[in-house]
């Protein structure tokens, strides 16, 4: 048995670099490509984009578990890997990168653990400098020294902690004798009140600032 396919959305608004990025993957066997709106739906491993997704649409797909962002950008540098890597990509690649290149760096994002961008981000001193800069700077929705309030209710605490063991909001709901809606409405109220992208990002804050339960008691 070969490698398993991996399913490669193209969320790029440049309409020439989408073509160009549909002609060389759908000439590989290994990808199975969909793009536009429809690409939301189709559970991809992957994600290419070109520029930082919106975060209201982000927050209104309410994806169960978000592919993995690559971003296309003009040219390798550190301004360009630190755009890529606050618009919530894990790896980059150049628009000028041939097709092998391409598909290297698909592959490698769908089946290896870590974020190649920030790999390239370590191996540059003012990219590392960056990084660290913002990481240690203060800004709203951040830890302080002595811890930020909850600012979710018991319910949106309990569905997040359920949302942090991987369920989908048709089982929260059945667990918390809610509907399915209901639960995804609270979902977009977590993001909001957390300042976070997704699901995943919502629990993975909350579980920093120890909103939640330890994971053992879940």
């Amino acid at each position: 048995m070969g490698p398993r396919r991996i399913t490669v959305h193209l969320a790029i608004s440049d309409s020439e670099l989408e073509w160009n990025a549909l002609s060389v993957l759908g000439r590989n066997a290994r990808f199975s490509v969909v793009k536009g709106s429809i690409g939301y739906a189709a559970e991809a491993d992957v994600r290419i984009i070109d520029q930082p997704p919106d975060p209201d649409q982000a927050r209104a797909l309410d994806e169960l578990t978000p592919p993995r962002l690559l971003f296309l950008g003009d040219v390798e540098s550190d301004a360009m890997l630190l755009r890529a890597a606050r618009a919530g990509a894990w790896a980059f690649v150049a628009v000028s990168a041939d097709a092998q290149t391409l598909g290297a760096a698909i592959s490698a994002l769908a089946e290896s653990a870590g974020s190649p961008l920030l790999k390239q981000l370590a191996g540059s001193n003012a990219g590392s400098e960056a990084v660290l800069g913002e990481l240690s700077t203060p800004n709203v929705g951040r830890t302080d020294e002595n811890g930020e309030p909850n600012p979710l209710t018991d319910r949106e605490t309990e569905i997040l902690e359920l949302i942090a063991r991987g369920e989908p909001s048709k089982s929260i709901g059945g667990m918390v004798g809610l509907g399915e809606q209901t639960i995804k409405n609270y979902v977009l109220k977590i993001l909001d009140k957390t300042h976070t992208r997704n699901r995943a990002h919502a629990a993975a804050v909350a579980a920093q600032r120890g909103w939640l339960s330890p994971v053992e008691s879940l």
